[in-house]
């Protein structure tokens, strides 16, 4: 028989604290309400943060670089309206609408600047007179057939306008918008999407895109998400406790451990001013899922106790000595799990690991002292097996008999399914792009495909090139390198792009008589600086093109590349091409299409990092618990087969990993493990009380599985609802931890016995 090894000083004060709770259950319940009436105060100033921008790593260079661009050349944030007639749209009523609309624009206070088919700047010019002026005269739409083939020529033959306001297939319009720097994004974004709304017309089709917009649907889709998640996972939490007890305190008392653990983290998490985030707001639902376990794996232990003491304190302490190792053993492996994704790239999955961690901590607190200071004060329940227990626990002792019978084959499949899932490994793409996780039926996704469609393409490419010193981007030289530099960028799949250069060789063009000859860039510097002289007079505007000094500008472009490899390979040869041109100037990459690419490659790296973290921490907290080097490695095993399963099934399915599913390990780690450990935990002590390893091990199946199975049952189903989610990325994240849960709890009634019958019995 295996000995009982002696307390720790860890034990003993666990111990202390739980016989207090039990002997002063009013003064715990006191404590409870008075912390929970704390964290409801505050959960009103927790606030929502849709804003992928603010999810960054503020110390990578690609981001460093975004920022001091913004800084010195103001915010490339905009909106665009595309405004679609499948008719054409140079007709009287179409351009009458785009009139309509423009104005309406122009009279938010959120917006600071415009670009649209009527209103941009365009360079007019004469044998004796260059005019800037708008493409449509005073910003009015044209009404008579002969004018509005003026202003159709004119558009489509402005090298800047053309599929930029207008598509080149003249079938849209396109209106760009531009913040004021210091309005609320999401209210700017509903403002715009409620001037559209009031002008829908019949035959015209409208589709609204950029980042303000994206993150207006990101919240809607957030609420629509939760207001389903949060009553069907209440739902299922009632109805796995009903089924497991069939006794109304054993639905309460863990729902109550669970409700105030999501209420206490959700004030942590005010009171700390850390956002809700596309990542963490599945957190209630992911918590109450997690947390409920404790609770069914103590009140099952306590329907045990009650049949071996008549008195009920003796039977709550004895539950608790025997479940307070496990509990805390299983929380801190979880918890370890989620606190890995403190190693992530992007903010809102290290804030979400450690708040989730922090969540299960406290479900675990509550589970060893609130639970039991209730039950004390409740009356026991009737304590007898149910017809329905008695089916499962033959069932699993059933289970278990064949796994000790066929052990090695057990042991032999399990190795060739882990072997050829980590052959599925190299398969797996990682996607972490807004596309990816949205999916592509979003309605953010559907409008860029839309944008990408009409005109250059929804993604924008930035160059920022700095000379260091005073008109240093007037020398033909630079100038003449950014002429190249376009070339370049369209050969990459760069569709439409807009520099200072283009404005010279319009401006030159221009003055000389619209000679086509002359759209070039001048040799003489004193010349270009005449042009842009005569420009700046005629009121034409740069924009963020050029500094005031003309020591620095920016080279914009914009694509429609999609895939993370894609805009990976546009980064690695734009890079490259700047390394090799622009001497005498500093030219670097800046903007969305650098940071994606720097995402994709970080994010790959910190995954790895967090899911080593995870495996290591794990192993070496269930080791030192359990104070046993092979108890722990073989509730290990299981595990990391687990993780194998979770990677090769979403390889071989073609599923790629994006800003949710690269979470999945971490979290699998954390979670999966929990069954192993209570499993082996019962198995250790029923060691105790017979010399038959066969025996102890039918036997834990049949006590500690059935709560093993409802557990198991809680957490599929409370992240298999996240299928119904609006997300792409959360429904494949939902899938997939659901399916790691059913696998880590058969692997823990197949392969943990299995792994414990092949080894002698230590005595």
């Amino acid at each position: 028989m295996t000995k009982r090894l002696a307390p720790s000083a860890f034990s003993n004060a666990t111990d202390r604290v739980i016989r207090w709770a039990t002997d002063h259950p009013k003064i715990v319940l006191i404590i409870v309400a008075v912390i929970t009436a704390v964290a409801i105060a505050f959960i009103p100033l927790l606030r929502v943060d849709v804003d992928f921008a603010n999810y960054l790593n503020r110390k990578d260079p690609a981001v460093i670089a975004a920022d001091d661009a913004k800084e010195r050349f103001g915010s490339q944030i905009r909106i665009i309206v595309a405004i679609e007639d499948a008719r054409g749209v140079f007709r009287p009523e179409t351009l009458a609408l785009v009139e309509r609309l423009e104005r309406a624009f122009k009279d938010l206070p959120e917006v600071e600047d415009m670009d649209g088919p009527l209103s941009a700047q365009v360079i007019r010019g004469s044998e004796t007179a260059i005019q800037i002026r708008s493409a449509a005269p005073n910003g009015k739409a044209p009404q008579t057939p002969e004018d509005i083939a003026t202003y159709r020529e004119l558009v489509l033959s402005d090298a800047i306008l053309n599929n930029y306001v207008v598509s080149s297939t003249e079938k849209a319009f396109a209106i760009y918008l531009k913040p004021n720097d210091d309005v609320d994004m999401v209210s700017f974004a509903a403002s715009v999407e409620d001037v559209v709304r009031a002008h829908e017309t019949e035959g015209i089709s409208f589709a609204i895109t950029g980042v303000p917009y994206v993150n207006l649907t990101l919240q809607r889709s957030m609420k629509q998400d939760l207001g389903l998640f949060l009553p069907l996972v209440i739902l299922i939490i009632i109805g796995v406790l009903f089924v497991s007890f069939r006794w109304t305190w054993g639905v309460l008392i863990p729902f109550a451990v669970v409700s105030l653990s999501v209420l206490w983290i959700l004030g942590a998490m005010a009171i700390s001013q850390v956002p809700i985030t596309v990542v963490s707001f599945i957190l209630p639902v992911l918590l109450m899922a997690i947390g409920i376990a404790d609770g069914i794996h103590v009140l099952s232990r306590y329907h045990e106790a009650l049949r071996d003491h008549s008195d009920k304190r003796l039977a709550i302490l004895d539950t608790m000595s025997a479940m307070k190792r496990p509990v805390i053993l299983t929380s801190l492996t979880t918890a370890i799990g989620f606190l890995s994704l403190l190693y992530a790239y992007m903010i809102p999955q290290r804030t979400f690991g450690l708040f989730t961690a922090i969540g299960i901590l406290i479900a675990m607190i509550l589970s060893l002292v609130l639970i039991p200071a209730i039950l004390r004060l409740i009356k026991p329940p009737v304590s007898k097996k149910s017809a329905q227990h008695r089916l499962m626990g033959k069932m699993l002792g059933t289970l278990v008999r064949r796994a000790i019978r066929y052990r090695w084959a057990i042991l032999g499949g399990t190795l060739v399914l882990s072997l050829v899932f980590a052959a599925g490994i190299p398969l797996l793409q990682i996607e972490t792009s807004q596309r990816a996780y949205l999916g592509e039926g979003h309605p953010a996704v559907l409008a860029m495909d839309r944008l990408d469609e009409l005109f250059s393409g929804s993604n924008q490419v930035m160059v920022v090139i700095d000379t260091g010193h005073r008109d240093g981007m007037k020398n033909p030289a630079i100038l003449k390198e950014i002429v190249a530099l376009e070339a370049f960028l369209e050969s990459r799949g760069v569709k439409k792009t807009m520099s200072l250069a283009n404005v010279v060789r319009e401006m030159n063009q221009r003055f000389h008589a619209d000679d086509p000859a002359f759209y070039a860039i001048p040799d003489d510097q004193p010349m270009i600086a005449q042009l842009l002289l005569l420009f700046s007079f005629q009121g034409g505007s740069l924009g963020s093109l050029a500094l005031s000094d003309f020591s620095a500008g920016e080279v914009m472009g914009f694509h429609a590349l999609q895939t993370g490899k894609e805009q990976i390979a546009l980064v690695a040869d734009v890079t490259t091409y700047l390394d090799e041109h622009f001497d005498g100037a500093t030219v670097q990459m800046a903007g969305p299409t650098r940071i994606q690419a720097s995402m994709f490659s970080s994010i790959a790296r910190s995954q790895l990092t967090s899911l080593l973290t995870s495996i290591v921490a794990a192993g070496v907290i269930v080791i030192l618990l359990m104070r046993s080097f092979s108890m722990g490695i073989v509730s290990m095993i299981p595990l990391l087969f687990t993780v194998l399963f979770n990677f090769g099934v979403m390889a071989f399915a073609g599923k790629s990993l994006d800003i949710a599913t690269l979470m999945i390990s971490s979290i699998t780690i954390g979670i999966g493990i929990d069954y192993g450990i209570h499993f082996i935990e019962r198995y250790r002590e029923e060691l105790t009380r017979t010399p038959s390893q066969s025996l102890a091990l039918i036997q834990s199946a049949q006590t500690a599985g059935t709560g093993i199975v409802y557990n198991a049952l809680a957490l599929a189903l409370g992240f298999g609802i996240m299928m119904l989610s609006a997300f792409q990325g959360l429904h494949n994240f939902g899938l997939l931890v659901a399916m790691t849960m059913v696998v880590s709890a058969m692997s823990a009634f197949a392969v943990i016995p299995a792994l414990l019958a092949s080894r002698k019995q230590r005595t």
